[in-house]
């Protein structure tokens, strides 16, 4: 990793920019700028008043960059991220272009933390290690993915993972954080929740992609998106877990939690607004049930796709970045990049600065991770064949489920699509 300085939030009223590093995109004209101005302070207040007492929101964003690239036979790669108008920078990503060369693997993940960086951290340097462990790597992937989420939760609870997650809780970032990680990990039913209100609200959201000869397995649990473009079409390839979304709301209340909607978002009780997460060990409280049917669950949507000739990249981005960019025009915006010769990095980071600029700029952390293929990737080796069919049906149905089941015992109910409802469509 290295870091990028930034070049800072581009005028809102230049037209089409040209040239090394720029993005091709056509602005607002010189009214739309002058009212965007007020509508960017207008906007700016309102998330100030929204976190007032939390610190979360900074009055100027910070705009340096970390910067990733990497590339092999198959693919190449780059990922950036921006703190942004965050106090603090809570995302992490892992992006590994050869996680295992005998089997032409590659894993890319991107981790979007709240209540600190913590889990988000723990995840970027031991999620890819879990799937690669794990004893049906070689044969199925999608439960060697599905299975790592799970073991995220298992491993912060032990002794040696309370004290990595320590180490990862910065002094400046709230003086109850280290008090926040013990509780989370002390165990979910022993958590004195009317003792310490704000104890055990550690964790990230998450969004994987493992990429194996011509298949891509996506594993999401959260409200991160990855979204591929075959021939400039964008095709979404995950859900935001919401709480709001009927089949989410139902698993809350049937493990004794409530909805409610509080800045018109649907909250846990009130509280946070996704419905599936690692960590986040208060809403994981319920004894009587499994942790895939938990209010809050780790339980990931996973989604297999083929790779084809149509099929040119992949994007995966935390919410900061979905919250101001449609699907189809983030896609269009890279695939015009591309066109103009500009490079994966240089392409990252010019979407993050688009992001952050008036009049409606994200306020959140903002990572981005782009992955080109570059041409119909071979069939893996066997027998590090992923699951057989473009819709992930199973080679082997009973070998598959065990290795779930022997976390789980059962499965996660399934999950609605929802319509992303972003500001901005570029």
């Amino acid at each position: 990793m290295h870091l990028v300085p930034g070049t800072g939030a581009t005028d809102l009223a230049s037209r089409t920019l040209s040239g090394s590093g720029c993005c091709s995109i056509v602005h607002a004209s010189q009214t739309e700028k002058e009212e965007g101005r007020g509508g960017h302070h207008k906007a700016m207040k309102n998330a100030w008043q929204a976190n007032s007492g939390m610190s979360t929101i900074s009055r100027e964003p910070v705009l340096s960059k970390t910067t990733e690239r990497g590339e092999n036979d198959r693919l190449e790669y780059a990922v950036s991220s921006m703190q942004g108008y965050r106090a603090n920078m809570e995302d992490a990503h892992a992006a590994v272009g050869d996680l295992d060369v005998s089997t032409a693997t590659s894993f890319f993940g991107v981790y979007d933390g709240h209540g600190g960086p913590a889990v988000s951290m723990f995840c970027a340097k031991h999620f890819h290690l879990e799937v690669q462990k794990h004893p049906h790597f070689n044969d199925s992937l999608r439960i060697a993915v599905e299975s790592a989420f799970f073991r995220m939760d298992q491993m912060m609870m032990t002794e040696e993972g309370r004290r990595e997650l320590s180490e990862y809780s910065p002094a400046n970032n709230n003086a109850n954080m280290n008090s926040t990680v013990k509780d989370m990990l002390l165990g979910c039913a022993c958590v004195n929740m009317k003792r310490r209100p704000g104890a055990a609200d550690v964790g990230s959201t998450a969004c994987v992609a493992v990429i194996r000869g011509n298949q891509i397995i996506v594993g999401n649990a959260g409200d991160c998106r990855c979204v591929l473009s075959r021939n400039g079409q964008a095709t979404v390839l995950t859900t935001d877990h919401k709480p709001s979304v009927p089949a989410e709301r139902r698993r809350i209340e049937n493990a004794g939690r409530s909805v409610v909607v509080t800045g018109g978002a649907g909250r846990i009780d009130g509280g946070i607004a996704v419905s599936r997460s690692i960590g986040d060990m208060r809403y994981k409280s319920n004894s009587r049930l499994t942790p895939a049917l938990q209010a809050l669950t780790c339980s990931p949507e996973i989604r297999v796709e083929n790779i084809t000739d149509e099929t040119e990249f992949l994007v995966m981005a935390c919410d900061g970045v979905w919250d101001v960019v449609l699907n189809q025009g983030l896609v269009e915006i890279i695939r015009n990049n591309m066109k103009s010769g500009m490079d994966l990095g240089k392409n990252c980071e010019a979407i993050l600065d688009m992001c952050v600029e008036p009049p409606q700029p994200s306020v959140d952390n903002m990572t981005i991770l782009l992955v080109r293929f570059k041409h119909k990737a071979p069939a893996a080796p066997d027998p590090s064949r992923a699951d057989d069919g473009p819709h992930g049906k199973r080679k082997s149905k009973a070998s598959m489920e065990q290795g779930v089941m022997d976390n789980l015992n059962k499965a996660a109910p399934p999950t609605a699509s929802v319509k992303a409802k972003p500001r901005r469509s570029f």
